[in-house]
């Protein structure tokens, strides 16, 4: 897959990054497209491993299936972005070189990820530049998920429920539009997201099996927040935001919004710069 619909995200991302210091943007250079294979198995010593994911601009597909820790295919015309694969101490990285430069796509380049994950808990980290990702997690046994990239237009979801307790799901992010469906399912305690300028879907709905404190900070944004229907949930504003928008059944106590009731408790703090934030049930 082409990264064209990439590339207004990178000249965002770089605009807002050029009020503080100036970068070089040359094109990469592409050649014949190669197809590489991962097939990398748990590592002997590590009881449960973290699994690194650390790609430049490209496309990431993540699902449940393999065997081993992690497998699938990375294609890439450009020869710099061959990926590597290493064990460490905490568990297995898998990297593409990158030279310090921020690099400008041009409509030739592609960088597609396609990787399936184990069976056995494991945390998983992903760290990309601008990407287009679509992470299907559900069923998998992830002990914590920590994504951060520049700019993305990105769909994170738990389509089924988590086998073993994940602590912590993090996402830090840019100029991107991202979405983050069936976090009750994920089995998670806390979560965090960081956000710039962009639009963003949290979506809380799944099967909830402890409480769940979240914590949200965004720039100029658009957020949606969606509670599962008579689930006990308290939003608390930390900013001041009258942009506010909320459909179903709400308790609003100054800044603070609540619904439902019983336990599990959706606990969420938000704090935005400006922007809009939109409330809703399902």
């Amino acid at each position: 897959m082409k990264i064209t619909r990439l590339i207004p995200l990178i000249v965002i991302a770089v605009i807002l990054m050029g009020c503080s210091f100036t970068v070089n943007l040359p094109n990469v250079q592409t050649g014949t497209t190669q197809t590489y294979t991962i097939d990398q198995a748990y590592p002997a010593n590590v009881q449960t491993p973290q699994l690194s994911i650390e790609m430049g601009a490209g496309t990431l597909n993540l699902s449940s299936g393999s065997n081993a820790l992690v497998s699938g295919t990375v294609k890439t015309n450009v020869s710099e972005w061959k990926p590597t694969v290493s064990e460490t101490s905490s568990g297995v990285t898998v990297t593409q070189k990158q030279t310090g430069q921020v690099n400008i796509p041009n409509n030739n380049v592609t960088n597609d990820w396609a990787l399936k994950l184990g069976k056995n808990p494991f945390s998983l980290k992903i760290a990309a530049g601008a990407y287009e990702g679509t992470l299907d997690l559900g069923g998998i046994p992830l002990t914590s998920l920590d994504v951060s990239d520049g700019a993305s237009k990105s769909t994170i979801t738990f389509g089924s429920e988590n086998p073993v307790k994940m602590d912590n799901l993090s996402y830090k992010t840019g100029a991107s539009t991202v979405e983050i469906t069936g976090i009750g399912n994920a089995n998670v305690s806390n979560v965090t997201f960081e956000g710039g300028a962009g639009s963003y879907t949290l979506d809380f709905t799944g099967k909830l099996q402890q409480d769940i404190n979240v914590t949200i900070k965004t720039g100029m944004s658009e957020m949606k927040l969606v509670l599962p229907q008579g689930v006990h949930s308290v939003i608390t504003m930390t900013s001041g935001l009258s942009n506010v928008s909320a459909s179903g059944s709400w308790i609003i106590t100054g800044s603070t919004y609540e619904t439902g009731s019983g336990s599990p408790t959706i606990n969420i703090s938000v704090d935005m710069a400006l922007g809009s934030l939109v409330l809703s049930q399902k």
